[in-house]
């Protein structure tokens, strides 16, 4: 019997997101004792950002979060809906998870150095002010 392509691609979806939240553990330990916990907190609102999770069906918005909400994508997204399980002084923490796969980022910030991605599709803490943060999430055009 020749092997499922479907079955494959969500197989390497999942190697490559466990890899990636290995590599983010990973980098986050080696680094404890020389960053400063804590991210840039701002109270500077980002422009074109909005509080409506609707608008990143396309999986491409600026959007205020708080904890508990969950961030639908459409069809033509290749992950999950999102859901922010967390915003505190150590960051945010991103949660993905649908049809027997689930995902976590934690302590996403501003100032951690770069994107978090999903299957193509990138996500970003541009701010965190008190119980709310602002996400980038972009398509990744690998």
């Amino acid at each position: 019997m020749p092997p499922n392509p479907e079955r494959r691609r969500r197989l390497a979806c999942l190697v490559a997101a466990c890899l990636t939240l290995l590599m983010t553990t990973a980098c986050d330990a080696a680094n404890d004792d020389t960053q400063d916990p804590k991210p840039r907190w701002s109270s500077t609102p980002t422009s074109g950002t909005t509080k409506d999770l609707r608008t990143c069906e396309d999986g491409d918005c600026t959007v205020e979060v708080r904890e508990g909400d969950v961030i639908p994508f459409g069809e033509n997204v290749r992950a999950p809906d999102l859901t922010i399980d967390a915003i505190g002084p150590t960051g945010v923490d991103l949660r993905l998870s649908g049809e027997g796969t689930t995902s976590t980022f934690s302590g996403q910030s501003p100032d951690q150095g770069g994107v978090s991605t999903y299957n193509r599709t990138d996500f970003r803490v541009l701010e965190i002010r008190n119980d709310t943060a602002v996400l980038s999430i972009k398509p990744n055009g690998l």
